[in-house]
């Protein structure tokens, strides 16, 4: 079956149900020693550099398979999937630099009134250590709305429902953290810069970080991948990372992608090496999808012995991939 973008979100999707995400599950000892903040019993964390997300115990993951009027939520768990509206929720987007400007108390909110389908109502401001909280009211239920940032990356966290209570929020708000990134250049105003498994990368202005891929065979295990999911995007495509794809070298890692990709049957397939101010590897250029003519790329790197892969795909015959593909490849840099 041929990757498309419906498939991609399905497949990270079921990633998600099926506990292969990022989500670390609290210790036995009933909390997880974060420094100066501790969980409560069962709670686990949800990690999308640089934020870190708790998540209270019994919620799971869903995607919104539609878009808010605004954005689209990174990252969703519910106390019920199968009846959100009515849930205990928790909510997140994160912007990385050079993303798009809505990053507000109220275009959060208006999100999450389209998830709850009822009207909430923002509540006093409140400092926190990086950014601010916001409680929420409302007859579907209450909690809280956060915006942090660590100067670079910002974020819109929600934690609301019927039975979300200030011990809740209270916890919810110890556990929240945006760790520091380094200051790296965007390049162009279609990229924002987005970081997994040590590596940072060049992704869409508007895209959303959709999770870990389910596995789909192939050389190279995807640990996060990134695609548009608004109608009308200036850049449709999708940024995928992986760690660890196997090779004692390069050239290894490379003729093990091309003999089983795992994403789709390559065409015209082409090896270069690269080097850049920040990295250097070995890279493929090539078409795929049984759709057209689509052109996608991808870097390996090895660092401390340890292979990096990034891949770029084009949803389109974009005649701008080779363009694009160039801006992408001197904005790789490993963390």
């Amino acid at each position: 079956m041929a990757l498309s973008r419906r498939l991609l979100l399905g497949a990270c999707a079921a990633a998600a149900m099926t506990g292969s995400g990022t989500l670390v599950a609290c210790s036995d000892g009933g909390s997880q020693d974060r420094g100066p903040a501790s969980l409560p019993d069962g709670w686990g964390l949800e990690t999308m550099e640089p934020l870190t997300t708790p998540v209270p115990a019994g919620m799971s993951p869903f995607t919104r398979e539609t878009g808010s009027a605004l954005f689209y939520w990174d990252r969703c768990w519910a106390s019920d999937t199968s009846a959100v509206a009515g849930s205990d929720l928790v909510l997140a987007r994160l912007w990385g630099p050079g993303a798009e400007d809505d990053v507000s108390s109220e275009n959060g909110l208006a999100a999450l009134k389209e998830v709850v389908g009822a009207d909430v109502t923002l509540g006093d401001t409140d400092r926190t250590g990086s950014g601010e909280r916001r409680s929420l009211t409302s007859t579907a239920g209450s909690g809280a709305l956060w915006t942090v940032s660590n100067d670079r990356s910002q974020a819109v966290v929600v934690l609301f429902g019927p039975k979300v209570d200030e011990s809740m929020v209270s916890s919810f708000d110890a556990g929240l953290v945006t760790t520091d990134e380094p200051d790296l250049s965007v390049h162009s105003d279609l990229w924002q810069r987005r970081q997994a498994e040590g590596v940072s990368v060049l992704v869409g202005r508007d895209w959303n970080d959709i999770g870990k891929p389910e596995a789909r065979g192939g050389a190279v295990t995807w640990a996060r991948a990134w695609t548009d999911r608004a109608e009308g995007s200036p850049l449709p495509g999708s940024v995928m990372v992986g760690d660890g794809p196997p090779g004692a070298t390069l050239d290894e890692t490379v003729a093990g992608f091309l003999q089983d990709p795992g994403i789709t049957e390559l065409r015209e397939a082409q090896t270069h090496a690269f080097d850049t101010d920040t990295v250097e590897g070995q890279a493929v250029s090539f078409l795929w999808s049984k759709a057209g003519d689509f052109a996608g790329s991808v870097w390996f790197v090895r660092e401390d012995e340890v292979n990096k892969a990034i891949l770029l795909l084009h949803w389109d015959a974009s005649a701008n991939h080779g363009r694009h593909r160039v801006v992408f490849e001197n904005g790789i840099a490993l963390l």
